[in-house]
């Protein structure tokens, strides 16, 4: 019979995404500087993905990153108000502004896959009725 062609498996990609352990409770909404002796990370913070690049992601890919994605702007709200009830100013405040675009940058290349596909047309089935006739 006909070989079955598979989808090429994007685990490793996934996981490499994943930079720390999963915590659990309410640790895992605390940025990694509030909840160990480590020194502050004194560099900028990243930018936002661009469209471009997360077009060249795979759905797995890109559905881990909405995860990791989701979590960091959990940390950043819970900095935020914590930040409001000691009175003090985020450190990088444009970190929330670079997960939000990201987010909605995740959204828009799955919207333009989605309309993609719809607008594929499938291709014809041939009859079962000419295969009745050659037995």
């Amino acid at each position: 019979g006909a070989a079955v062609a598979r989808p090429p498996v994007f685990a490793p990609i996934a996981r490499a995404i994943r930079t720390t352990p999963p915590l659990r409770g309410l640790e895992e909404f605390y940025d990694a500087r509030h909840r160990s002796k480590a020194p502050e990370w004194t560099g900028p913070p990243g930018r936002a993905w661009e469209a471009a690049e997360l077009r060249r992601k795979s759905f797995e890919d890109l559905h881990a990153l909405w995860y990791v994605l989701y979590k960091e702007k959990n940390v950043l709200l819970t900095e935020a108000a914590r930040a409001r009830r000691n009175t003090m100013r985020l450190k990088y405040p444009q970190r929330k502004a670079a997960v939000r675009k990201s987010m909605a940058r995740i959204k828009q290349v799955l919207a333009e896959r989605r309309k993609t596909y719809r607008e594929t047309p499938v291709p014809e089935l041939p009859d079962d009725d000419d295969d009745d006739d050659a037995r």
